[in-house]
């Protein structure tokens, strides 16, 4: 964290593109159970139904995935960006310090062993910067937001839900 630290307003923003990545995620697949119930049940069988009200939902729907998915490739640019400038100076230090390194530690180490632990271990933490961390935060609010969904659409279910999740564990 502490190589992050001149991208603290790249990382706000990213925190902040993720939270409504998943907040748009949770609200659309919120707003299915008032698209099914309120919207298509009422229509089956009419002949000829009013779909204005239909139509503006699932505009709102689109409208909300769309939001969702802009922000998702915000957060995903940003971290590219924050964890390519990271790498940057991780890689810089890391040959700094091989130049300093003593004669006979080559000796006893070999260049291709060096470098391929320098090599795989940089290649895990860009991996790890720019989509574990991110996916970490995303999974955490998604998780949360759902759960608070659940809660709101029926709290006997949520219930039944965490006591069999309790019992399954």
């Amino acid at each position: 964290l502490s190589y992050m630290s001149e991208y603290r307003v790249h990382l706000f923003f990213v925190v902040l593109l993720v939270i409504v990545s998943a907040a748009a995620q949770v609200a659309g697949t919120y707003l299915m159970k008032p698209l099914i119930d309120q919207y298509i049940v009422p229509l089956i069988g009419r002949q000829s139904p009013d779909l204005s009200r239909f139509i503006a939902i699932l505009l709102s729907l689109g409208g909300i995935y769309a939001v969702g998915a802009l922000a998702s490739y915000g957060y995903s640019r940003i971290m590219l960006k924050v964890s390519a400038g990271t790498l940057y100076k991780i890689r810089n230090q890391l040959f700094t310090h091989m130049q300093t390194l003593p004669i006979p530690y080559f000796d006893t180490h070999t260049h291709g062993e060096l470098m391929s632990r320098y090599t795989n271990d940089t290649d895990t933490l860009r991996e790890m910067l720019s989509q574990s961390l991110v996916q970490l935060i995303s999974l955490t609010i998604s998780v949360t937001g759902v759960f608070v969904a659940m809660l709101i659409l029926s709290p006997v279910l949520t219930l039944l839900v965490v006591v069999m999740l309790a019992i399954i564990l």
